[in-house]
Parts: C-alpha cells; structure tokens; sequence
C-alpha cells in the first residue's frame, strides 16, 4: 500500500519522480544480519578481559574490542588494575543503552581458570566465591594474589613475595593502601549470559597457526611448543592441557592441509608456566624444548607482557629456539572470535511456516537435528538456507504451496527439507553437471524455493568463498577411504569450521540470494519512456565514522537521467533525526534547501549518469548513529 506521505507529496509535486536514499552518517545499518528473540528484547556485548597495570597490555585489548562488527553495542571491562574501566562500569554503560540481554565473553585463555570463577560472582552468577591464592607476577614484581572475604564481599589481595633464607617465597606484608581491589556484583535488570573462554576454539587455533608460521624457517620438520600460563590447581589443570594440546594440534594440521604453502611440523607439544611440576615434569617449559627438535615457540597469551617478554626468554635462557613473542592480540581473529561466540548465543534458529491445517509453525535447528541424529554441516546449510529464503519472502510460506529444489543429494539436506515441508513429494534434487554423492563441489549448495501458487522462486547458494582451498577434494579422499588419519582429522576440522560459519556468521556473508517473480501468463508489454524519469541507483550512502566539527570525505551520489527530456533535480529530506542532516549534509558543497542541478537527456539509449558529491560538515553539538532519508524530485526544467 502506498505510503500517505508519498500521497501528498505527489499530490503538490507535477511530474515528479521520488526517490529515496538511506544516509548513516557512523555505520552501515544491518539488515538482516542476525536475527535475535522478542521484539522487546535488546542485547548487549561485554568483552571480559583480565587487564594489567601496563597500557601495552591494555592497548592491544581495547583495539580488539574496537574491531568487532555486530549490531549491539559492545563494551569492554577489565576484571583488575585498570580503575576506570571494571566489569561493573562497562555494565552500566549497556543499562543506559538500554539493553535487556548481556553476552558476557570472557577475553581468557581458558575456561579453567580460576578467573572465570571471580567473573560470574561480579555478574551476579554465583554468590560465593573460593578462598584461592596463588603466585603472580605484577610488572615484574612476585606476589601472593588471593581472594579474600572482606565485611561479606570479597577482594584480590596482592602481597609482594620475598625469597627466604631456604630459597622459598614468603610474604612481606602489604607495601601500600589500596592493594585490595573489592569485587563488587553488578547491579542490573538485563539478563546475563556467560559464554566459554577461548580454550581450544578453530579461530584461536588460526592465530596459533600463523604465529607459527611467522617462525618456521623450515617447511618441514620443526616443533611447535605452545606455552600456556596454566595453574597448580589438578582439576583445572587437565582443562589447560586438553584445550593447548588441542590447539596446538589443530594448528599443525592447518599449515599442513590448508595453508599454501603447506608447512609439515614433525610434531607438537603443550607447556606451562605455572603448573605442579612434580606431578607434571612433562609439561615443564625448559625441558619440553630443550628435548624438541628445531622448537618453535609459540606463547598462548592474550597480550604482551611480561610473560611474553621476559618470563619465557628467561626460563628458556641459553636454549636454542624460534621465538617472538607474539601473543594472541593483535591479530584480526580476536575480534572474529568474540563475534561468533556472542552470536552463537543471540542467533535465531528457528525459521516459521504454515502448516497443512494453517497453523504458524516454529521449527528449530534442534529439532531438524534431532530429526536427522545430528546437527551436520549438511543439516546447517540446508536449514540456514532455507531460514534465509523465508525471510526474503514478503510473508510466511506454507506447506503445500512451497516445493524446494536442492543440487545436493545428501541424506543432511533431504532429510532437513522434509522436515521442513513435512513432505518428501516437494523436494526435488537436480545435481550439476558432473557432479554426484561422491564428487561435490561449491555449486551443489544452491537451493531453489518455488511457492507454486505464484511461481516466485528464491533461490539460495553458499557462497564459493566459504569454503577452504582443497575441501572437495579432501571430502572425496575420505569418501573413498583413502584419506590418511591426518587428512580425515583435518577434513573433519574443517566441516567443524564450516558449519560455525553457516550458522552463525551474518547470512549475506554465507549466502547469495536471488528473488524470481513468478509467470503463470504470457503478457504483452511495451516499454514507452516518459518526458521526466529519473533513477538512483546509490541506495546507501555511509559517511563513516566523523569527529563531531569535522568534515567527512566526499561520497558520490549518482542520479542518471532516464527520460526523453531534460530535467531538473532537487533534494529535501524525508526523516532526519535531531535535524543532523538538515545542518549538516551538503550536496555539491550547498546545503540541502539550495541544492539543484539540471541533468541532460540522451536519447540515444534514455540513460544520461549524473554525479552529485554529497558530504558532511558535522556540527560540534553532534555524537552518535544518524539515519535519515532524502528525496531526490526530478522535474521538467522549464
């Protein structure tokens, strides 16, 4: 139905052709991208990190933050050190955004650490916390850190160390007020979610690869040590090893499979720092190296610091290894990672249609995959897929009036599309040519949804780059069991890899979408060109991020010409929060009021490009997100 405003405007306007842009003048706005719960419900991200006294830790941090793409604000808290900037403070800065959900991500290491403990009790998840105490270094300087009990709450407690007349460490006695920082549970109404750590996730394993490879000066035959901080505590400890042996595994199977050129280690190995050496002698840094052959050393810490710097060059003294002390940040997979563990908890998996007796149905990921047995990558594509499709409907499809035809023949994608539809006699396979069950390639993901009442059609296909250099050709070596343990681990690590990215990235990252509109006639049509039209093909302009009393870069708006006659073009605005745009947007360097320009007709083929530079000369009283639209009115220039 056409919009009342459009109405009046075309009732006062002759001649007129309307045509809309979207401004945002800080982000791009995402439509689309994820799909969330109810429609009051607003999320929040907090990253969660340790912190450090030393702004070189800090800073890498905060970068990493800065870097991640999702559409909720996201803030970041440090558990200890840094005053101004605590769990409790980042919280209520999601409250003032108003938020009813937080995604708390624990910027760790591991889950087993005894942090993650402290975490949930200054989240409200726990009331109680351990009387834990252990030895830390603090720029440089030994120190007991424990937790104490203070008046009911709890505090971390550092006392310096000093080494006694035995060697032993022993306790000075606090140099200074102000060595106890009290932990104090937020206060919020916003429901809070706590996600896993990094432990042994694939996207901290490719930053683990590429620190290696940064090092290796051989491409085959080198060891990769994978240096964690870990603990004394035995429960906890068989998590740190699990989780570093693991990602040191999955790093060596990533150079050797999927990294060009492939870089074959001889083997890999996990070390401590802290960690019971009697119980555990084989995990001990200095002779975990100094048996390996050609080590690379690689430290699985968040940031640089003193570890990365100082504590591990001086346990390693004198030994011959690859080293450079590169930690996790910066590096573009932290940010990546925070992404998709947040949206592992805020995704909507569920898609809706109607059933046969007209009912709205929800269908879930979890009960395709129950359906099936397991959640595949398989399952994943053809369920994302078909969720994506209903979306670019203007409505709710309905079982029936819906039949899907899919290029893969695997059991995963029938059997999800059945499900779906509840209804074998509506999915149909059509395979590419020279492809089968055996040889797939990326075309076999593409998937045609035809409503038959109207004969629209949406059709679906994953992307080509989604999927690693050397994937079908690897699925085909284990489909024919002739793929060695390695290649079917790496294999398996990847099909891990891709379905995380199915289901969670954003869909216009997985997906190519194409809407057909339905024929059912044959009609007769004839294409006349009016005096004045005028197109936009610039839907969006995005400024960017610009300092309040600056001025952005030049964005070109292009207005092409369509008619048979000259025309005329101005421009007003339709929505303008806080009247931003009004002050502040210019085309051709004038202000919006005064803006016109005439654009010359080409009759040779109707179509006459007309460039319009639009920017910004942001006004000192502005800060934030704006959005708006603008029309741009074509008329006769006479």
């Amino acid at each position: 139905m056409e919009d009342t405003r459009f109405k009046a405007i075309r009732r006062t306007l002759s001649a007129l052709v309307l045509i809309t842009i979207l401004l945002s003048s800080i982000a791009p706005v995402v439509a689309g991208a994820y799909e969330n719960g109810g429609a009051d419900e607003k999320i929040g991200v907090l990253v969660v990190a340790h912190g450090s006294p030393s702004e070189s830790w800090c800073g890498p941090v905060r970068n990493a933050t800065d870097e991640v793409d999702l559409p909720y604000p996201v803030e970041l808290g440090f558990l200890e050190f840094v005053p101004n900037e605590t769990i409790n403070l980042a919280v209520e800065r999601l409250d003032d955004a108003g938020v009813t959900e937080i995604i708390a991500v624990p910027l760790f290491v591991s889950s087993h650490s005894s942090h993650i403990q402290e975490i949930e009790y200054v989240l409200g998840l726990r009331e109680t916390l351990p009387l834990t105490a252990e030895h830390v270094v603090v720029e440089g300087v030994e120190m007991e850190r424990s937790i104490v009990s203070t008046g009911g709450r709890y505090a971390i407690s550092h006392v310096p160390l000093e080494a006694d007349a035995d060697g032993d460490m022993r306790a000075l006695g606090r140099l200074e007020e102000g060595v106890e920082e009290e932990l104090v549970p937020v206060e919020t109404d916003a429901e809070i979610i706590l996600t896993a750590a990094m432990d042994d996730h694939w996207l901290v394993a490719g930053i683990v690869a590429d620190r290696t490879a940064d090092l290796c000066a051989d491409p085959k035959g080198e060891t990769l040590v994978l240096v964690a901080h870990g603990t004394a505590e035995g429960d906890n400890f068989v998590g740190w090893v699990n989780s570093t042996s693991s990602l040191a595994n999955q790093a060596r199977l990533k150079l050797a499979y999927w990294r060009d050129p492939a870089i074959g280690l001889s083997g890999t190995e996990a070390a401590f720092i802290h960690h019971n050496g009697t119980l555990h002698p084989e995990f001990t840094l200095r002779p975990v190296v100094s048996d390996a052959t050609d080590p690379v050393v690689v430290p699985l810490m968040v940031s640089e610091g003193y570890f990365t710097g100082t504590k591990i060059p001086g346990l390693l003294e004198n030994l011959t290894y690859a080293y450079d002390g590169s930690a996790l940040t910066p590096h573009p997979n932290v940010a990546g990672w925070i992404e998709i563990v947040a949206a592992e908890e805020f995704t909507d998996l569920t898609l809706r249609i109607y059933g046969e007796t007209g009912e709205l149905l929800d269908i879930s990921l979890d009960d395709v995959g129950a359906a099936h047995g397991h959640i595949c990558p398989c399952v994943a594509a053809a369920f994302k897929a078909s969720q994506t499709a209903f979306l670019a409907w203007d409505g709710v499809p309905a079982r029936g009036d819906l039949e899907i035809v899919s290029a893969h023949p695997s059991d995963g994608h029938t059997e999800t599309f059945e499900y779906i539809l509840n209804s074998s006699d509506d999915i149909t396979v059509e395979l590419p040519e020279g492809t089968d069950i055996v040889n797939l390639t990326a075309e076999n993901y593409k998937y045609g949804f035809i409503e038959k009442s109207t004969g629209d059609t949406v059709v679906v296909s994953v992307k080509d780059g989604l999927f690693p250099d050397g994937f079908f050709e690897m699925r085909k070596r284990c489909k024919a069991k002739v793929a060695t343990p390695d290649e079917k681990s790496a294999f398996k690590l990847a099909k891990g890899e891709l379905k995380e990215k199915i289901l969670y990235l954003p869909a216009e990252e997985v997906f190519e979408v194409e809407y057909i509109e339905g024929r059912s006639s044959t009609e007769l049509t004839a294409e006349i060109i009016p005096a004045i039209s005028m197109t936009v093909p610039t839907t969006i302009v995005d400024f960017g991020k610009v300092g309040a009393g600056m001025t952005s870069e030049n964005q070109v708006i292009t207005v092409v010409n369509t008619g048979a006659s000259s025309a005329k073009v101005s421009a007003m605005l339709l929505d303008d929060g806080d009247g931003f745009y009004n002050e502040s947007l210019r085309l051709n360097s004038l202000e919006i009021g005064g803006f016109s320009g005439v654009v010359p007709s080409d009759t040779s083929d109707f179509r006459y490009e007309y460039e319009i530079l639009a920017n910004l000369v942001v006004p000192d009283w502005a800060g934030g997100k704006y959005d708006g639209t603008i029309f741009f009115v074509a008329e006769s220039e006479s």
